[in-house]
């Protein structure tokens, strides 16, 4: 067991040596050693030995190696602080580094090692306080045993939240990722559909309606450049330390140019905003957008729709944004209703949103539906 903590000890041709000491750790030594310094200073309380003190002083400095050769530290610790007490009387009467010791046993340590080296503190207190001579003082001992419990809990407390700040550190980049790579679904989704529309109706013009042909071909050369510039951005937040380079996220203040790219795919788009527009996040403000995009690309993509409607409608407490078209309909599996919708679901969660959507068998046509509450 002490073998495995051991490991990290540098070793080289030369035999064992010690790494460089941790400037926590360092600090921590100064600390303790200005503190038992400190008790020679109070009248009546210890008197001046300079035996003792170097012993003490060898002690508190065996730490400086506490985080990096832990199991190591303890076990001198530990040996050093009883010779002290076997050795010397009266002894010091407050174990310093015995409990900074026992507070790295908790915060460092896991599994086995750390229950065998409470153990052995936990031995090391009883034999400590029988050489004492105290042990038909239970108050003395039971505040020395409260004392060795508290820094042990506060070495387990310390260690529990560095774990969970791990845990939420991880989780939120695996959100982050899933974010950008529905962005980059989004961004290359829409491009890709626009493209496949101009690039079809391509060759026809060309033999019927040259003139219209050009525009296609720009149409075409349009969503490429925008897809790329987007890209660009979202790849530049996997490079922030680099600089430069990245774009902004959309907004709804980008929904003119993203209406105008469909309506030069062929596509009839009619917008429209009722109320008075709340302040939305900037994650709110690229969700709303995304919602708008992929409702825009699955028509172009599978509805065979030759009008959408967008409307925006603001209220005190919320953003409801309708897009609805005139094609095929769910029933003939014009909707995305898998990936795309189930992603936007997940996009619109962070920001309180829903998402919902209905097609009537009567009329035909698909809508869809999204709330986002204002100030999100």
């Amino acid at each position: 067991m002490i073998y495995h903590v051991l490991t990290p000890v540098a070793l080289s041709r030369r035999g064992f040596r010690l790494r460089r000491p941790r400037r926590n750790d360092v600090l921590a030594v100064v600390i303790v050693l200005v503190l038992n310094s400190g008790t020679y200073l109070v009248p009546g309380v210890l008197p001046w030995g300079p035996w003792r003190y170097l012993l003490e002083s060898v002690t508190i400095a065996s730490m400086l190696w506490r985080e990096t050769y832990p199991v190591m530290t303890a076990l001198v610790t530990g040996a050093l602080t009883l010779v002290i007490t076997a050795t010397v009387h009266p002894a010091q009467p407050f174990p310093y580094a015995v409990l900074v010791v026992e507070y790295t046993i908790g915060s460092v340590l896991r599994g086995r090692t750390r229950i065998i080296m409470i153990a052995i503190y936990m031995v090391g207190n009883i034999v400590a306080e029988y050489l004492h001579r105290q042990m038909n003082n239970p108050e003395d001992f039971l505040v020395t045993f409260t004392l060795s419990m508290t820094s042990l809990f506060l070495g387990v407390l310390m260690q529990s939240e560095r774990d969970s700040l791990s845990v939420r550190a991880d989780r939120d980049l695996r959100a982050e990722r899933a974010r950008i790579a529905r962005d980059m679904h989004d961004v290359v989704g829409h491009a890709v559909a626009l493209m496949v529309v101009q690039a079809e109706a391509g060759p026809l013009l060309v033999r019927s309606k040259p003139e219209r042909a050009e525009a296609a071909f720009e149409a075409i050369s349009a969503a490429g450049r925008d897809a790329m510039a987007q890209l660009r951005g979202l790849l530049g937040t996997l490079h922030k330390d680099e600089g430069g380079g990245r774009q902004p996220l959309p907004t709804l203040s980008d929904l003119d140019d993203l209406v105008h790219r469909v309506r030069r795919a062929g596509l009839q788009v009619r917008m429209e905003q009722t109320g008075s527009a709340s302040s939305l996040s900037p994650g709110a403000e690229t969700a709303a957008y995304r919602v708008v995009q992929e409702a825009l690309t699955n028509t172009l993509k599978h509805a065979r729709a030759s009008r959408a409607e967008v409307r925006l409608s603001w209220s005190p407490s919320a953003l409801e944004i309708t897009v609805a078209d005139n094609g095929r309909g769910v029933a003939d599996g014009a909707a995305d209703a898998g990936h795309g919708l189930s992603g936007l679901r997940e996009r619109l969660a962070p920001v309180g949103g829903a998402l919902s959507w209905t097609s009537p068998p009567d009329t035909g046509g698909f809508a869809l539906m999204a709330v986002i509450p204002s100030g999100q």
